[in-house]
């Protein structure tokens, strides 16, 4: 359904007061300020949530709300929940949405941000999408499972899936290249000495974990290390929860490897802090290594070794996609396509060197 003014501020990176007083017109901020965020508000297409005019209004605010309500055409930006395990708990969305509407300003496009969640009821949540009228959908779908996608379907025109695909669908996708990213740690943690490398997995059951676990076994093939299987743990996933898997790691007092590869930087995070509990050093007794360099890793201590997504082209590949399948569908052009986004290494201070 509509975006609430709490989910924006986390979108954009501000506090739910500053929102607040831009939607509602109150003095408190800069006109610098004000500006920046109604022009990302209106090119959000979220110009409804402002509240109506007053005498004197401030910075030209109701100018530039009619100014975008008479721009071009809309595409939208769907943030599809199932559970919520992931998208809730710890959004991605607002890291890669600066690339999503600056490349939709490019391609002579609105954004429109609609949030989906599957516990609602879906026939209610696909007419609201409908009434919307945009011309296509980039559909944030990390949490999609089986027959999530069908809905969306049945809108009659283009989509794309970020972060998600499906092996058994002709549907347009933008994804991480996992397979680049797991053998880019696994490398960095065999160049340093370590054989015994196991695996902290999330326990959740998305498409982009399981290939991370999968590309594990992969990478250590390459190396000839076998025989992994006894460190691999599936401890939680966010932080609290894989701080109390890890403790109960710890407490089994099973053997423990060398280095361990995260499913994800928040798992890492929180294994550390559980690792740190019960007196172990990092890198100095065990190193450990994160995927998608969240700002979690600049905050450990120490700080987290990983492959950073490229949030703006991450997004922004999406749109460019379905603006291309918007015009091929004008041209009654048939073509599906897999977009992988590469990572890069971003090495830091929790691995040690053991050579």
């Amino acid at each position: 359904m509509a975006i609430r003014a709490k989910e924006l501020a986390e979108m954009l990176g501000v506090s739910q007061a500053t929102i607040s007083l831009v939607l509602n017109r109150k003095a408190g901020l800069s006109e610098k300020t004000r500006k920046e965020l109604t022009d990302k508000i209106c090119g959000m297409g979220l110009q409804y949530m402002f509240a109506p005019p007053e005498t004197g209004d401030e910075a030209g605010t109701a100018a530039k709300i009619q100014e975008w309500e008479g721009a071009a055409e809309s595409i939208g930006f769907i943030i599809y929940t199932r559970g919520g395990e992931l998208m809730e708990q710890s959004p991605f969305f607002p890291l890669i949405l600066n690339g999503l509407e600056s490349t939709a300003k490019q391609r002579g496009y609105r954004l429109l941000v609609i949030n989906v969640k599957r516990k609602t009821n879906m026939d209610d949540q696909i007419e609201y999408i409908k009434a919307a009228g945009c011309k296509g959908y980039v559909i944030f779908a990390t949490e999609m499972l089986d027959d999530d996608v069908n809905p969306f379907l049945e809108l009659g025109v283009p989509i794309v899936l970020l972060d998600n695909y499906y092996l058994d669908r002709n549907i347009n996708s933008v994804t991480v290249n996992n397979e680049q990213g797991t053998y880019a740690l696994v490398k960095s943690l065999v160049d340093k000495g370590h054989r015994k490398i196991g695996y902290l997995g999330s326990g959740v059951n998305i498409v982009s974990f399981s290939e991370r676990r999968e590309c594990y076994f992969r990478a250590l093939t390459k190396f000839g290390i076998t025989g992994t299987e006894r460190y691999c743990f599936d401890i939680g996933y966010p932080e609290q929860p894989a701080c109390l898997g890890m403790q109960n790691v710890l407490n089994s007092r099973v053997e423990l490897p060398t280095a361990f590869l995260t499913e994800n930087d928040l798992v890492a995070y929180g294994a550390m802090k559980a690792m740190q509990a019960a007196g172990m050093r990092i890198p100095q007794d065990i190193s450990i290594v994160g995927f998608d360099d969240r700002p979690i890793c600049m905050l450990a201590e120490p700080s987290i070794t990983t492959v950073r997504i490229p949030r703006t082209r991450f997004g922004g590949e999406a749109i460019e996609l379905l603006v291309n399948k918007i015009d091929q569908m004008a041209n009654h052009i048939e073509s599906y396509v897999k977009v992988e986004v590469c990572v890069e290494l971003v090495e830091r201070e929790s691995v040690a060197n053991i050579l």
